[in-house]
C-alpha cells in the first residue's frame, strides 16, 4: 500500500524577543492580548509545548501562570488553564476566548482589576523558521520506522504547530494519512488523541501504538 504522496518531515525553530510592553495588572493584560501580534498569543500558549517539553501535563500557559504567581488570582488562572487548546485552530479564536474569560471575570470580580502585580508581566514575540529535514515517509511503514528518528521538534511542528498555522484544524500526520482511504483509521484514531494531557514525547509514543495496532 502507498500513500498518496510522499510525506516529507519538517521542523521548526523560533526566535523569541521581548517587545517592549509589558502589564501591571489585569486591566492591562487584557490590553495586551487584544491588541498583540498573532505570534505572541501562539508564543504565550501553544508554546508551551515546546518550552516545558521535559515537565509533565497538563500543560500551562504565560498567563495563567503570571496571573497565578503575581496576582494570586487562581481563579481565573484556572479558567486559561481549562481552555482546551485542540479546539481553537486560529490565533483569532483562542484571542477571543482568552478576552471573553478575562473580561468575564472582570464584571464578576471588579476588585480584582485593581491589584497590581507583585512582578510585571513581560509580552514576547517570536521569529517563526520552518525547514525541510531529509526524511521522507512513503507509506505508514516507513512513516512508522521515521517516527522513532525525528526530532522533538518535528513532533511539534507537524501535530501542534500545524493546528494553527496551516488553519486545516488537524494536524499534518492525521491529514497525510486520510489522503489514503487504507489509512483512514489510522488517521481518525491519530486526530483524537487529546494533545493536552502528552508531552512531546509521550506524542511520539501514542502515535507510534495507533501505528503499530494497525500493522
Amino acid at each position: 500500500m502507498s500513500a498518496v504522496r510522499v510525506f516529507q518531515f519538517c521542523s521548526s525553530a523560533s526566535l523569541e524577543k521581548l517587545t517592549g510592553r509589558k502589564a501591571h495588572n489585569l486591566e492591562e493584560l487584557l490590553d495586551l492580548v487584544e491588541t498583540c501580534s498573532n505570534s505572541s498569543i501562539v508564543y504565550h500558549t501553544f508554546s508551551a509545548f515546546r518550552k516545558l517539553r521535559e515537565v509533565h501535563a497538563p500543560y500551562t500557559n504565560d498567563f495563567a501562570v503570571w496571573i497565578t504567581r503575581h496576582l494570586s488570582e487562581e481563579a481565573l488562572a484556572e479558567k486559561l488553564l481549562a481552555i482546551d487548546l485542540a479546539v481553537y485552530n486560529t490565533t483569532e479564536s483562542l484571542r477571543a476566548r482568552i478576552v471573553e474569560l478575562v473580561e468575564t471575570y472582570r464584571n464578576e470580580n471588579p476588585s480584582s482589576f485593581e491589584k497590581t502585580a507583585t512582578e510585571p508581566f513581560y509580552l514576547y514575540d517570536s521569529v517563526r523558521f520552518v525547514y525541510l529535514t531529509d526524511k521522507f515517509a512513503y507509506n505508514l511503514s516507513s512513516f512508522r520506522q521515521l517516527l522513532e528518528t525525528i526530532s522533538i521538534d518535528s513532533i511539534y511542528y507537524h501535530f501542534i504547530e500545524s493546528r494553527i498555522h496551516a488553519k486545516f484544524g488537524t494536524d499534518d500526520f492525521s491529514s497525510w494519512f486520510k489522503e489514503n482511504p487504507d489509512y483512514r483509521k489510522v488517521a481518525e484514531k491519530i486526530a483524537k488523541i487529546d494533545i493536552n494531557i502528552y508531552t512531546l514525547e509521550e506524542l511520539r509514543v501514542k502515535i507510534a501504538e495507533i501505528i503499530d495496532e494497525y500493522l
